[in-house]
């Protein structure tokens, strides 16, 4: 019957109901797994709106993803079963405003599309990049508030229109883009209305313009390390730096180092134990015109000298001579050769060229299964959690949460992997990779070590900035007064409750 409705609105080759085939197109980076009795692949606006009109004619539940690569919060699974997955990445148009550098993409354009269609066009701008790598959706990472270290850090800040599907079957647009104007005001006029589509189940977005970054005359990285007993000064310096060089530096990152170990190529490193008296890595990239770029190199100086002995600054020169020597390394070298791809690798990724870099951790306990050119943790049987709480950028707050993580972490045998990334000159994001051999008793040790950061975190002030999609129904503050006004939004637009049930609520 279901089977035979889908077809009446899409053709036959967008639907999959092969019981195997939905199990491995829907395979985690856990044992965590809902049941999805189709899949479909809708090619086109109209198609998606069809499929709503006939969800709320026969009561289906529908759970709209783009490529569904969110490894680490549940892939592509819904928090509750019965859902029909409808995959957006056939809806992969791309169009751009060079004057007013405005880029429009469906939701099935990810990192490597985007960076492919640059390249091609000769167009000199910035992918807004992600650890998460090349296949995944721009869309996707700024709807779930997603985060890079380019110039526009916060990814849902540079969304400057919105089109959607709502589940009556009516079409939303942003108000500048509903009276045929460009988007260049985030706001438009009126209440503010495209943030509920972010982290929500309102609507399913078919269209996102965004505010893209050419790439500057001048990017330069910089390196320093710490060690842990000045850390608190470094979150002040690191604050006070932000501030004062308004803009030129993207996000800046800390990592302790287990979290350097283990997305190292080199096994034997990524093998080794060390505790939080180990020196941390700070590492940055200053975006800009030349005379920009010298200024903050100063005020970098000047910032970290106090507690840092020396900060390195590399070039994209510097890099791409880094690269060049790697080729005629002998091979006894290897080790060396490796790093010097790392940092490459890594440049790149700050230039917003996509890289698979930052991915790589999740085969710290699978490494025979790693591609270097083609990684996807689900599919290789990879166990990943992601731990990601908001951390205020205060010396204080940032010690009481070092505390918590290495007492709740060291209570289940697991080596806490660090990074605090800055959004702002007054908060971080602090993602914590918790890896383990899926289906064993390592995942068991993870799930109740997942469940012990984020109740004790929370208890302590440290809300993650997004949910594995297995405990939204649990951790969501659906009590709070912004969790009962969302409740009575959802009911309000969606009475038949047909679109992403129990997706933040």
């Amino acid at each position: 019957m279901i089977e035979k409705s889908l077809k009446s609105v899409l053709p036959e080759h967008c639907i999959i109901c092969d019981k195997e085939e939905i199990i491995k197109l829907t395979r985690d980076t856990s044992s965590n797994s809902q049941r999805i009795d189709f899949i479909v692949y809708p090619e086109n606006i109209e198609q998606v709106k069809q499929l709503v009109l006939l969800a709320n004619k026969i009561n289906l539940k529908l759970y709209p993803i783009s490529t569904g690569n969110n490894w680490g919060y549940g892939s592509c699974h819904p928090p509750k079963a019965g859902c029909i997955l409808v995959v957006l990445e056939k809806l992969n148009q791309i169009s751009l405003d060079e004057d007013l550098n405005l880029l429009t993409i469906g939701p099935g354009v990810t990192q490597s599309d985007l960076y492919n269609y640059f390249k091609k066009q000769n167009l000199e701008y910035m992918v807004p990049t992600t650890g998460a790598g090349p296949n995944c959706s721009i869309v996707g990472n700024a709807l779930e508030r997603g985060y890079g270290i380019t110039p526009i850090t916060d990814h849902f800040a540079s969304v400057m229109g919105i089109e959607a599907i709502l589940p009556n079957g009516e079409v939303y647009k942003s108000p500048l883009i509903a009276n045929n104007m460009a988007p260049v005001l985030k706001w438009g006029i009126g209440a503010y209305l495209d943030g509920i589509f972010s982290q929500s189940n309102m609507g399913i977005v078919t269209s996102m313009t965004l505010m893209v970054e050419k790439k500057p005359t001048s990017v330069q990285m910089f390196v320093s390390y710490v060690s842990y007993g000045k850390l608190s000064k470094a979150i002040s310096a690191i604050s006070t730096l932000l501030s004062q060089s308004k803009g030129n530096i993207g996000g800046i990152n800390i990592m302790n180092a287990n979290r350097v170990s283990i997305m190292s190529d080199d096994c034997s490193l990524s093998t080794k134990k060390y505790n939080r008296e180990s020196k941390w890595l700070i590492v940055g990239t200053i975006y800009g015109e030349k005379k920009h770029v010298k200024a903050t190199r100063s005020l970098i100086k000047k910032n970290l000298s106090p507690i840092t002995k020396k900060t390195i600054f590399i070039t994209s020169k510097t890099a791409k001579f880094i690269q060049k020597l790697s080729c005629i390394v002998p091979s006894c070298f290897n080790k060396l050769k490796r790093s010097m791809f790392e940092l490459t690798d890594l440049f790149g990724l700050f230039e917003g060229i996509p890289s698979h870099i930052s991915l790589r951790l999740a085969y710290y306990k699978n490494r025979n299964k790693e591609n270097v050119t083609d990684l996807d943790p689900a599919r290789d049987q990879c166990g990943l959690l992601w731990y990601s709480p908001i951390v205020p950028m205060k010396s204080s707050e940032f010690e009481k949460y070092i505390d918590f993580v290495y007492i709740i972490c060291s209570k289940y045998n697991i080596e806490p992997a660090i990074t605090l990334t800055s959004l702002s000159s007054n908060a971080f994001d602090s993602t914590i990779p918790l890896i383990f051999k899926p289906y064993s008793t390592e995942e068991l040790i993870a799930y109740d070590c997942y469940h012990e950061l984020l109740t004790t975190g929370r208890a302590l002030g440290f809300t993650p900035y997004r949910l594995h999609s297995a405990f939204m129904n649990k951790y969501f503050m659906s009590d709070t007064p912004h969790g009962k006004l969302t409740k009575q939004i959802k009911k309000i637009i969606d009475p038949n409750n047909i679109i992403s049930p129990g997706r933040y609520e």
